[in-house]
């Protein structure tokens, strides 16, 4: 009896394995999608954060009754690829980011390598930005100024961060002290061509920047504009200095 026993369970074992295997036994992701977010003025890549930042929603749509939202990262400076997905037809939703929301539908990604570069309005460019280290004051010192990407978006806040690596920006930053670094405006600031200029004081901040090391330094701007859904920083590409 107990052989009897045995045997079944060995059959009932056998046939669940066998039915797990066929269950995983789908083939693999054979697409990659790769490309830019891209400023429709100039073409510039439009930086955004890897936390937090803007990300691509994508719906896939062929052999789904109710397409699911998948989320695809943004890097830093604006690039995106995913290596990873299925061969299908996808809407694309570019929206919650730091640029005016941009869908585009039934977009057909093939097997092997897609590139798409996406066209968009950033809520703020942030210009002619420089930032240096000044010795004599020993301070690290941005100027800079913005133009905002279409008439209604106005200017909440600016800052020039600080961090150890190239991922520095609103999410990844040092906490330095002083007051030079940021400044908020209450109410919110109508864009001109004023020219800004921010600082961190090295003293002042000497436990976080030490001398002999690479730091990276960047400005990051935050709009001011209404019926867009949430508003993420926009912005300059970092700078790399050794103090």
């Amino acid at each position: 009896m107990k052989k009897i026993v045995y045997s079944i369970l060995t059959v009932v074992c056998l046939f669940a394995l066998l039915q797990s295997c066929e269950k995983d036994n789908f083939e693999a992701p054979g697409s990659s999608f790769f490309g830019a977010i891209k400023d429709s003025v100039g073409g510039g890549l439009v930086e955004t954060e890897l936390i937090n930042g803007s990300q691509i929603e994508v719906f896939e749509k062929g052999g789904y009754a109710t397409p699911v939202s998948q989320k695809w990262l943004i890097k830093n400076n604006g690039e995106f690829r995913n290596n990873l997905v299925f061969a299908n037809t996808y809407d694309i939703n570019l929206a919650n980011g730091n640029f005016f929301p941009y869908r585009v539908n039934d977009v057909e990604i093939k097997a092997g390598e897609n590139q798409r570069d996406f066209q968009v309005v950033p809520y703020i460019r942030i210009k002619n930005c420089n930032i240096t280290h000044d010795k004599t004051a020993n301070k690290i010192v941005a100027s800079f100024s913005l133009e905002a990407g279409k008439s209604r978006v106005k200017a909440k806040a600016i800052r020039l961060y600080a961090f150890t690596d190239i991922y520095v920006g609103e999410n990844v930053k040092f906490n330095t002290t002083g007051t030079g670094f940021t400044q908020s405006f209450n109410p919110s600031k109508t864009i001109d061509a004023t020219t800004y200029t921010l600082s961190i004081d090295l003293a002042a901040n000497s436990s976080l920047l030490k001398p002999g090391r690479n730091y990276y330094f960047r400005v990051g701007a935050l709009a001011d504009v209404t019926g867009v859904g949430t508003v993420r920083h926009n912005f300059a590409p970092y700078v790399k200095i050794t103090l």
